[in-house]
């Protein structure tokens, strides 16, 4: 039974969902193959693979390219006379939108977590069995209502995530010097523009929502990964927040890392966690850099209207304390936030070369439909009447608020283009962001702001990762310039 997965894009962070899913049914005898929607031509996948099941791994704005595939795998299964072939959706898009279960035709839905659904699933298709009473799936014709839910308690159960599939679909970036790892699942934050509170509505009868794996099964996966996957020059941690607070779990993280894997990491933070206890434990293990977002640089709105609940005094401190300990940082601003306006877009980026954050980045929010954001911006009349989740939309589109004109909006995607270079320049060239956001230059700016990003990347965030083939550096670099607009017509 060969399963292929079909993602939108592959980069640097490798999708560890999809890599923990391919493990588990590596693990009991199936075959997979992983697709990238941006880099490969997916007929041909089909025809060297001629998979059983194709799996698609989606998020919101992806669905727009997962619809065009769907109809080029359906193609494919009329023309080379495949009777039997399963089509399931499974990430964050079908978790929250189970209506793309009808809307696509598709034979299953994964809701929620996988590992366990998937392999049940592959199970009972392979032996012509129906799909219904499986934890987490929902079958044609099925609903949310009827719906097992589970979540996997023991983490360390699981096995470690499949690397392979991963870099036999982009040779290239085994050559990067940074490999991700998971030690937990859940957030226990509720920002109204993220999905998760549906999310811990919709599992909270399941039992704790964080759960984490043990320190020993962390490393267990870092040193294997460090002998089979070399060379290994950084290790990025994809945890919502790596550190909640001092408890057993860190004490025993920071008293081994430094004797056991010794390698320079990354993750996530958040301003409220980071104590002068925390940032000193971490830079003694090794912690170089930090990705600790603010979003906007309002308290009031930061903290009304997203519910950060981070005031000014809080990210203040959090960001001296990462420079007490020489710990880089990286974090984004959210522009056009609903009830908002440019002057406030300003600020945000003012507040954020203020804080001396060392690699900002800006994007403009997207109005996903069931955020409590978007529903905010709804209720109080923000959007014109006709506002649509456009399916090509990204964080890069400038939504269509009643308060702005075009040329505004053009502004401020210019602004978020502008933002980085001019957080790393003297404040009294400040201004001139205004002025140039009245350029029609998008494409030049947007080309200045990667250029920015890549290079604070290698510098300050990820040192030392790149390709040391000069050649292999150039690929390397073209990729981060494109691959976040490439538009690739689907084959």
């Amino acid at each position: 039974m060969k399963i292929l997965f079909i993602i939108n894009e592959l980069f640097m962070s490798e999708p560890i969902g999809i890599l923990l899913l391919s493990a588990v049914l590596k693990e009991n005898g199936f075959e997979t193959k992983l697709c990238s929607l941006k880099k490969h031509n997916l007929s041909i996948f089909l025809n060297d693979f001629s998979p059983d099941i194709v799996a698609y791994g989606a998020m919101t704005p992806d669905i727009r390219l997962m619809k065009i595939a769907d109809k080029i795998v359906l193609e494919w299964a009329e023309k080379s006379s495949k009777s039997k072939l399963l089509r399931i959706m499974g990430g964050a898009h079908p978790t929250f939108f189970p209506e793309i279960l009808d809307e696509m035709k598709l034979d299953a839905i994964c809701v929620g977590e996988g590992e366990n659904a998937i392999l049940e699933l592959v199970k009972r298709f392979e032996a012509g069995q129906p799909l219904n009473g499986i934890s987490n799936i929902i079958p044609a014709g099925g609903n949310i209502e009827g719906m097992k839910k589970e979540l996997i308690k023991d983490l360390d159960s699981l096995p470690f995530a499949d690397r392979n599939i991963f870099y036999d679909a982009t040779p290239l970036l085994k050559d990067f010097g940074l490999r991700g790892i998971l030690t937990s699942r859940g957030c226990p934050y509720n920002c109204t523009y993220c999905f998760n509170h549906a999310y811990v509505k919709m599992f909270s009868e399941c039992g704790k929502i964080f759960r984490r794996r043990s320190v020993e099964n962390v490393f267990k996966e870092i040193k294997m990964v460090i002998k089979n996957y070399p060379e290994v020059r950084m290790i990025r941690f994809a945890d919502d927040t790596f550190i909640h607070k001092m408890g057993k779990w860190e004490e025993e993280f920071f008293a081994r890392y430094k004797k056991e894997i010794n390698l320079p990491f990354y993750c996530l933070m958040r301003s409220n966690t980071l104590t002068d206890e925390t940032a000193k434990h971490l830079k003694a293990a090794g912690c170089i850099s930090i990705g600790m977002s603010l979003e906007s640089g309002s308290e009031e709105v930061r903290n009304k209207i997203l519910r950060r609940g981070l005031t000014d005094k809080v990210v203040t401190e959090s960001f001296k304390m990462a420079q007490k300990y020489n710990i880089y940082t990286y974090g984004n601003g959210i522009l056009g936030i609903p009830g908002t306006t440019l002057k406030d877009d300003i600020e945000t980026i003012k507040f954020m070369k203020k804080i001396k954050m060392t690699d900002p980045t800006f994007t403009i929010f997207t109005p996903f439909p069931k955020t409590e954001l978007t529903e905010y911006g709804i209720k109080n009349g923000y959007f014109h009447n006709d506002l649509s989740f456009s399916e090509g939309i990204n964080y890069f589109t400038p939504v269509k608020m009643k308060n702005m004109t075009e040329k505004e909006r053009m502004r401020q995607l210019n602004y978020v283009y502008l933002g980085p270079l001019f957080c790393c320049l003297p404040w009294f060239i400040f201004p001139l962001i205004n002025v140039l956001s009245y350029l029609p230059l998008k494409n030049i700016y947007y080309l200045i702001m990667m250029t920015v990003i890549v290079v604070k990347h290698g510098l300050y965030i990820f040192p030392g990762i790149y390709p040391l083939n000069p050649i292999k550096i150039i690929k390397v670099f073209t990729e981060a310039l494109f691959h976040f607009t490439a538009k690739k017509e689907l084959k």
